[in-house]
């Protein structure tokens, strides 16, 4: 528990604080704060860095085409994941370019201006390298979070299409079975137990191409294997000669 002493110090300390102050940096505190459409969380950052960081997670998250909530939060996961790396290798490169404006070692003039940024580089990395295996440790824990939820989402996708595979198999089934006994046109979509939908002309497509799949099949055999489907006639035995 803090003593009189500190807690007066502390609300002094508060009275200097250096938030916005005026409508107009309020205002532009309120526009960067906002509420993201997908995590439901309130981020900060100025207005540029909103464009791109949004611009970029958007197209990972559109490659990565999830389905469902879910996906959808994994596929996020990733694209968050990419932006950091991106800025811890930003980081790392700027750290190194503030040598350029504060040399933290005495200031080496070779004559050689590429000399000289090397030199600076390693004066900056020598000054303190505990922040870059920091930095290294961020990234790699990044890392190995984005490869997780990667491997996580291709799972849940390639549960989604099999079972998709499979109910689109027994609709189609059922499909012609109908048209076999020429019961009654099915709707226009039909939701599988799964919850997949399905449109007739989508069970048609389907089916038609299984079709040509099939006698395309066949017709290879039969090149592969001339005498399918022929009777094997033996040849005549050669007559001798009188």
């Amino acid at each position: 528990m803090i003593s009189e002493k500190q807690l007066a110090a502390n609300r002094e300390n508060s009275k200097k604080s250096t938030g916005p102050k005026t409508e107009e940096t309020k205002k532009i505190v309120s526009r960067n704060a906002l509420r993201h459409g997908l995590t439901g969380q309130v981020t900060l950052m100025p207005d540029e860095d909103r464009t791109a960081h949004d611009n970029f997670c958007a197209a990972i998250v559109a490659d990565l085409a999830p389905e469902g909530a879910l996906e959808t939060q994994l596929a996020h996961s990733i694209a968050e994941d990419n932006w950091r790396m991106n800025r811890g290798r930003a980081v790392e490169t700027n750290l190194f370019a503030l040598g350029a404006f504060y040399p933290p070692g005495p200031t080496i003039d070779t004559g050689h201006n590429q000399i000289d940024d090397a030199v600076r580089a390693a004066q900056v990395f020598a000054a303190d390298p505990k922040q870059f295996q920091l930095l290294s440790l961020y990234m790699q824990r990044t890392n190995r979070d984005m490869e997780k939820a990667l491997n996580r989402l291709t799972a849940l996708k390639a549960d989604r299409k099999a079972l998709r595979q499979q109910d689109l198999e027994e609709a189609a089934a059922l499909h012609q079975l109908n048209e076999i006994k020429h019961l009654p046109a099915q709707a226009a979509e039909i939701k599988t137990k799964n919850g997949f939908v399905f449109s007739t002309a989508e069970i048609r497509s389907f089916l038609d191409r299984k079709r040509r799949l099939n006698e395309m099949a066949r017709i290879e055999n039969r090149q592969d294997n001339p005498h399918h489907g022929k009777h094997f006639q033996p040849k005549r035995p050669l007559s001798r000669a009188a």
